[in-house]
């Protein structure tokens, strides 16, 4: 019987919109709801029954979140499809990978980066997501816990491939006590929670490919970032800002612990 304990989630980048790949990154998941999704479409002809006619499937995509407590290599798979390929430059003895907002989509047919999610639960074959793009990215930092990540995901093809034996990166994740909050340039200490959120609505478009596939996934609003969460009342400074709407830099830092090797 599967318990789920036996089961994975990894994600690989691909290269084009369409094709798979097995360049397998393991998330160290909580939970997933991908559901593959099929449409029916109802005939409407009439025949001269009172019976509802035949239905015919219609499109096919996945959709639904994935939950994980997030480390830097895990987190960076999320971020290139969310906001696009960092640029990475040598800092004395370390790469600093800074990922700005892309300003082009990924290709004609495909908004942002697409992955290849494969899921096994535990039980028989693994379902492998292609063309998966995670349009919202949620990173959660809540006081007296460890940072916890929602990823969003709108996929194309749904199809079952043989499991693997999965392999994890040997880092840690983030607590609550390696994260700093800036406002105004200012550090402050009287929040106990702030949610950063990356949202690109996508749709997906069908076509005529003679597939019950989407032909394409494309823009469908502005790519907006939001900052929430919950701040000790203590004094109105904040509120006074919010009243005039004063425009504020927010820094939100964390901080792990030391690299070694390829940990």
């Amino acid at each position: 019987m599967a318990q789920g304990i036996g089961g994975y989630l990894s994600v690989s980048k691909q290269s084009t919109f369409g094709s798979a790949t097995t360049s397998r990154v393991y998330i160290p998941f909580i939970s997933e709801s991908l559901t593959q999704n099929k449409e029916q479409l109802m005939s409407e002809g009439l025949t001269g029954k009172y019976d509802q006619p035949d239905a015919y499937e219609g499109i096919n995509n996945t959709t639904g979140d994935i939950v994980f407590e997030p480390h830097p290599i895990v987190l960076g798979n999320f971020l290139v499809s969310a906001v696009g390929v960092p640029t990475t430059t040598l800092q004395t003895s370390a790469y600093l990978h800074e990922f700005l907002p892309r300003q082009t989509m990924f290709a004609d047919d495909c908004a942002l980066t697409p992955y290849t999610i494969e899921i096994y639960k535990d039980v028989g074959s693994a379902y492998q997501i292609t063309d998966a793009q995670i349009h919202t990215l949620a990173i959660e930092m809540t006081a007296g816990a460890i940072v916890r990540a929602t990823a969003t995901i709108h996929g194309r093809a749904n199809t079952k491939v043989p499991k693997q034996t999965a392999s994890y990166t040997d880092s840690k994740v983030w607590t609550w006590s390696q994260t700093s909050l800036e406002v105004g340039g200012s550090t402050v200490g009287n929040f106990q929670s702030a949610t950063v959120t990356i949202t690109n609505p996508v749709v997906g478009v069908p076509t005529l490919n003679a597939s019950t596939e989407e032909g394409q996934i494309v823009r469908d609003g502005f790519r907006t970032v939001g900052i929430t969460g919950e701040q000790v009342f203590e004094n109105q400074a904040e509120e006074a800002i919010f009243r005039t709407q004063t425009r504020q830099r927010f820094r939100l830092t964390l901080t792990g612990g030391t690299v070694i090797g390829n940990t």
